[in-house]
């Protein structure tokens, strides 16, 4: 985007009046960035917001807050939340992006745009001035989360085509059960549990540099982590989805927990909560399965199992977890809560 002044008069009269007033940091929405000062009014304003942030649930709608029209985006102005690896945690435009380190990528004229970003956000805010078809300015400034204490980037006037740049996947051990082989509670249970502590411990790395590649491996279907309707999903202890290996545009949104099945079970409501209270939960439930026609209305029998871990360098819970489907399984038979707490 080419910050142009005369392009706007209105909006950039009315923008130096709020930073003569001293209000644009507060208020300074996506729409009416019109020159460098905008811009990091803007950006900076977006950083004291996303600081003041201290609930896990609430850091999870940010993916979706970032990605919708409104204050935080306005057509080609966007903010993205990069790891200080490169990976953008957070990409307000291009979900694909968030799969894929960038600190490599250049402009046309061989500048890596990403690492500047992170160099002028290390001097405690500062413009990048690249080329992508036309001029361009950006703005990058650091800020800690008020979740967690760990250090991102925060970034507005970014803006390229990064389709060219791979996906990064990382090479994990094979799972002792892998999702292909899930057929029955106790598998079940295996591959839920090994997911949980992998899941658990790429947030645990520093900086999440291992999470992208980790988020990556769960998606690749036919894999190890992701097979039909086995498949693995991430959630905050309230319900909004961090995570989510087959759809992830639903990233960001919430969960309804309210939905009940066929006989009355709250089945997110009760996977969930009980994960996240008692460190575990197994669930039998109807659920829509896609491979049969017919039980749209009814659901057909699904088995559940959920998996609690703690959120870095923090006290606050999210939840891992997946389920099977029933029809032509065996060794599925419902079972309670208290016998499975062995596993």
């Amino acid at each position: 985007m080419r910050l142009n002044l005369k392009a706007a008069p209105a909006l950039a009269a009315l923008a130096l009046v709020m930073l003569a007033s001293g209000a644009a940091k507060a208020q300074t929405t996506a729409d009416q960035v019109v020159d460098n000062e905008t811009l990091q009014a803007f950006v900076e304003g977006a950083k004291a917001e996303i600081e003041a942030i201290t609930d896990v649930n609430e850091g999870a709608k940010l993916r979706d807050r970032l990605r919708t029209e409104g204050p935080w985006k306005s057509g080609s102005m966007f903010l993205i939340i990069f790891l200080k690896s490169g990976e953008p945690f957070i990409h307000g435009n291009d979900r694909e992006a968030e799969s894929k380190n960038l600190i490599g990528v250049e402009d046309d004229n061989g500048l890596k745009v990403v690492e500047e970003l992170l160099a002028a956000a290390a001097r405690g805010g500062d413009f990048v001035e690249y080329h992508d078809g036309e001029a361009k300015t950006a703005y990058a400034v650091e800020y800690t989360s008020g979740i967690t204490g760990r250090q991102f980037v925060l970034v507005g006037g970014y803006s390229q085509d990064v389709s060219h740049v791979p996906i990064q996947t990382a090479d994990l051990p094979k799972p002792a059960v892998t999702a292909s082989q899930v057929v029955d509670r106790e598998t079940l249970i295996t591959f839920v549990e090994e997911a949980a502590k992998v899941y658990a411990e790429a947030v645990q790395s520093e900086g999440y540099s291992a999470l992208t590649g980790i988020r990556n491996a769960f998606r690749v279907e036919g894999g190890d982590w992701k097979s039909g309707s086995i498949y693995l999903w991430v959630v905050s202890g309230s319900g909004i989805i961090l995570f989510h290996a087959t759809e992830p545009f639903r990233e960001g949104k919430e969960t309804d927990l309210t939905r009940t099945d066929i006989n009355g079970v709250r089945f997110a409501e009760e996977l969930i909560g009980g994960a996240r209270r008692e460190g575990r939960k197994f669930l039998q439930y109807y659920y829509d399965d896609p491979t049969i026609e017919g039980d749209e209305d009814t659901g057909s029998p699904k088995l559940g199992y959920a998996v609690g871990f703690s959120v870095a360098n923090s006290d606050q819970k999210a939840v891992i977890g997946s389920g099977i489907y029933l029809a032509g399984q065996t060794n599925v038979a419902p079972t309670s809560w208290g016998s499975l707490k062995g596993h």
